[in-house]
């Protein structure tokens, strides 16, 4: 449907001639609905403006669709309105969370500044992504596919693997097999039909691991099991997947256990007391180079030694450990480093090879850092009265999490930002996504159709997206001008400082012309819009005298630094 939305009222006369009575002939025009009248206004586009531009969910799917197709609206409504005309137009723009994907390349690494084709952590990660996204806002998603540092996973085989071990093996093992299923170990004697080589163990870690984990390249894993040598012991394997198969890496797997942090500190107290006592406290090494308890590489490997010798005293040259242990460096977490035996020291394993594993992973910029977003587990969903650890009703997810969030961050300040992911069910179970902010003591969300607003320019065929900035003088604007040009136009500038007006009557001492116009309305955005960029557009609105009070707009550019008339 047609609508005409006829201007009766705020309506401005640019810089053109007029007759002698303007509103007579503005309205004579309308009458006869003929174009050419120039105004500003406002305007929010109905659902039947939707409607007719064929727009079934009464939004813009993009900001360039709102563009292209605003003028269209604004033509069918105001079909009187000509060049000069602006209006600033607001509507509804679809804005859904969008996950952007990137791959890590080496080329990423090596501008980040890392030596290493990998992130050794979380903190990597964050700088590379400020670095590459340095003009992120709240709720910008990226799904960063990258190398990183593999935790050693440590795994123990128990009685449910050795009876897979025996099911798997029977035909190539038949002796083997079935020992390591009755007794839940292996055979260690040489010579026992029974016996197990460590290739053979090799195999059946194989087995194992396929069926608890996911093959990914490069992840390392310390499995430990039971064997008989005559006696029940135990001993450990450090394999790699290496893209086919799991394969053995490194050497023995060990890791310190808190009497290990009391024998090195006990035997380094007097070398290094402060680290010691810590060491022994806490069950960790503080590494943070600025702490008074720092230990260096050096140090550390001196109670890597105290602690092989204890619990590996008949090692021999050559001899390979993977040690795990805990450290400090601002958290706690674990390490991994190689020794070999030299000699009748352990040295750090240089040919050993660090473990990198391919990681996807999704993080939110929110609060001015990137993080992974907050994700629900199953007893959230459970204290959220769902029946399954998923939602299937968008609009319900989104009032319980509001709910949720304020329970989740009790302390939450105005203006805290939250990105949270969630589990959805339609059919099959997908990642949804959803922003919320604290506002006015309360977690609401950020919808996805929001209000937006652009201004457009009628340029006397059609309207279009327009950066003029429509300004009224007041008061102290004359009084600006008036003292600025005091001195070139006396005459002038002491009757708009006496009437707050501009005398627009030919031949009158006071006469203002459109080029003392322009120069005063220089004086006047300069003071306002300092800072204005080139091609900056004004539209300035000004009372005048021409045998009757009314007023009067000029249409200005930023041009070469100066104002001039469009």
């Amino acid at each position: 449907m047609k609508k005409f939305n006829y201007l009766i009222v705020v309506i401005t006369i640019g810089v053109m001639s007029v007759g002698c009575d303007p509103v007579e002939d503005i309205n004579d025009s309308l009458a006869a609905n003929e174009p050419g009248i120039s105004t500003v206004l406002d305007y929010t586009l109905t659902d039947d403006d939707y409607e007719d531009l064929e727009l079934s969910f009464g939004n813009f799917s993009s900001l360039d669709d709102a563009k292209a197709l605003i003028p269209q609206v604004l033509k069918n409504n105001f079909p009187v309105l000509g060049a000069g005309s602006l209006a600033n137009v607001s509507f509804n723009i679809y804005d859904p969370i969008r996950v952007q994907d990137y791959a890590v390349n080496a080329a990423d690494y090596e501008e980040a500044g890392l030596s290493e084709a990998y992130f050794s952590g979380l903190d990597d990660v964050q700088d590379f992504l400020d670095l590459k996204y340095p003009q992120a806002e709240n709720g910008d998603y990226v799904n960063l596919t990258y190398q990183v540092l593999a935790d050693e996973i440590a795994y123990t085989l128990d009685a449910d693997d050795f009876d897979l071990i025996g099911d798997e093996l029977a035909d190539a093992y038949p002796d083997p097999a079935s020992s390591a299923a009755q007794y839940s170990n292996f055979e260690k004697r040489d010579g026992s039909d029974s016996f197990w080589s460590d290739d053979m163990i090799l195999e059946a870690i194989n087995i194992v691991l396929a069926d608890n984990f996911d093959n990914v390249s490069g992840q390392k894993y310390s499995v430990s099991y039971a064997i008989y040598d005559g006696s029940a012991g135990a001993e450990s394997m450090t394999v790699q997947f290496d893209g086919n198969a799991y394969v053995a890496v490194g050497g023995v797997a060990y890791e310190f256990v808190d009497s290990d942090y009391e024998l090195a500190a006990t035997q380094l107290a007097t070398a290094y007391p402060g680290p010691a006592a810590n060491a022994g406290q806490f069950g960790s090494f503080d590494v943070r180079e600025t702490s008074d308890n720092y230990w260096s590489p050096a140090m550390l490997l001196e109670a890597f030694n105290i602690v092989l010798d204890a619990q590996y005293p008949d090692s021999a040259e050559g001899n390979k450990f993977e040690l795990t242990y805990a450290i400090y460096n601002g958290a706690v977490s674990t390490q991994v480093s190689s020794v070999i035996k030299e000699g009748d020291t352990f040295v750090i394993d240089e040919t050993a090879s660090v473990s990198t594993i391919e990681a996807t992973a999704v993080y939110a910029y929110a609060n001015n850092t990137w993080n992974k977003p907050f994700t629900l587990e199953s007893e959230d969903y459970t204290e959220m009265e769902q029946r399954f650890p998923n939602f299937d009703d968008e609009d319900e997810a989104i009032y319980k999490l509001q709910i949720f969030l304020g329970r989740e961050f009790p302390y939450a300040e105005e203006g805290d930002f939250v990105a949270v992911a969630y589990a959805f069910y339609d059919g099959s179970t997908s990642t949804e996504y959803a922003n919320f902010v604290f506002k006015n003591g309360s977690f609401v969300n950020i919808p996805s159709v929001v209000e937006s607003s652009l201004q457009f320019g009628n340029d006397g065929s059609t309207w279009v997206p327009d950066n003029t900035i429509a300004y009224s003088l007041a008061g102290a604007d004359y009084i600006l001008i008036a003292d600025a040009l005091a001195a070139e136009y006396p005459a002038q500038t002491a009757s708009m400082a006496q009437y707050g007006n501009l005398d627009r009557r030919s031949g009158n001492a006071a006469y203002w012309s459109d080029d003392m116009i322009v120069e005063g309305m220089n004086v006047l955005l300069d003071e306002i819009a300092p800072s204005a960029a080139e091609g900056q557009k004004y539209a300035v609105t000004f009372d005048i005298y021409n045998g009757s009070n009314t007023t009067e707009t000029f249409y200005l550019i930023k041009t070469d630094g100066a104002w001039v008339l469009q």
